[in-house]
């Protein structure tokens, strides 16, 4: 059978092209962003997962429209490129105007289930295996002929896997990547200013004030594209699902602060089978394959910030 068997032999297919032509099924793209959530709940049934890269990254946010104007813009550029004797750079530009942009696809898993025997789920999650008998709450919109998933919970495990990217509020969701990007932009200044400058207390006030503006507009233009795709889905979810605060909320944070707790009390084996653990349990630094640990007696009570005071100097 061609569906994942979570043995850590299950292979990641890189398009839905790809996944057609070696098993015959067809799947169609994640459908985003959502119209309508809603929340259910049942028992599973029927349940299918297999792997694929999918088109999850900002870009799959557009509408047609938005589409449309993005490729026209790059097949400018392109043409540009080709009259200034650039054709590497104008290939690059065709090539992300056609959609063979790369840069976009994130590995999933697709499933296929039954909710309550009646209600037939489709939808791109994180590598978490759930099983027939299972009791879920999934957050979906209703299509035609199916719910499209995009968040389901296990409560009996307290695990909940999602759409990837879509972990963290919006005050949450970038903080990991600011010191990454200081150092970078230090370690650029310093470069530049040993290659092709004199290190002078001038060159290096110029060297940061200059790449200073170029790297604030980049990171504003990501955070702006980041926020307004999938921490705003995340957020929705979350709201969905009744928890609180939701732009604090950080459940790759809030997952390693309940796996301390449930090391804590011998819960947790700090001994991990990667091929079979990968899929059935959070790792201990709390991000995996797009599930997680929660906990409700953070995330459904009013007035409590998400990011306990006291979890934060387990870390």
């Amino acid at each position: 059978m061609p569906y994942a068997k979570y043995d850590g032999n299950d292979p990641i297919y890189n398009d839905k092209e790809q996944l057609l032509k070696k098993t015959g099924i067809s799947i169609t793209e994640p459908i985003l962003p959502p119209k309508n959530l809603v929340k259910l709940t049942g028992t599973l049934s029927e349940f299918k997962g297999l792997f694929c890269y999918a088109q999850l990254g900002n870009r799959a946010y557009l509408s047609d429209e938005q589409k449309q104007k993005h490729n026209n813009q790059l097949r400018k550029g392109a043409l540009l490129a080709t009259l200034n004797g650039n054709s590497i750079a104008a290939l690059a530009g065709l090539g992300h105007a056609n959609g063979n942009d790369q840069n976009t696809y994130f590995p999933a898993q697709y499933i296929t289930t039954k909710l309550n025997d009646t209600m037939t789920l489709k939808g791109w999650l994180g590598f978490y295996k759930f099983n027939d008998g299972d009791q879920v709450e999934v957050v979906a919109e209703k299509h035609n002929d199916h719910y499209e998933v995009y968040a389901m919970l296990k409560p009996s495990e307290q695990i909940i896997s999602l759409i990837p990217f879509c972990f963290a509020g919006r005050n949450q969701a970038l903080k990991r990547y600011h010191l990454p990007i200081f150092i970078f932009y230090v370690i650029c200044v310093l470069l530049m200013n040993y290659f092709f400058f004199d290190f002078s207390l001038e060159n290096l006030t110029i060297g940061f004030g200059s790449l200073g503006i170029i790297f604030g507009i980049a990171t504003l233009m990501v955070y702006k594209n980041f926020i307004a795709t999938h921490v705003t889905l995340a957020e929705r979810i979350f709201t969905v699902l009744g928890w609180r605060n939701v732009t604090n909320i950080n459940l790759a944070k809030i997952s390693k602060q309940y796996i301390a707790k449930l090391i804590a009390q011998g819960k947790y084996a700090k001994e991990c089978n990667n091929k079979i653990d990968a899929y059935i349990r959070p790792p201990k630094f709390g991000e995996g394959w797009f599930f997680y640990y929660y906990d409700p007696e953070v995330l459904c009570k009013n007035g409590m910030s998400p990011l306990r005071v006291k979890n934060k100097k387990r870390e």
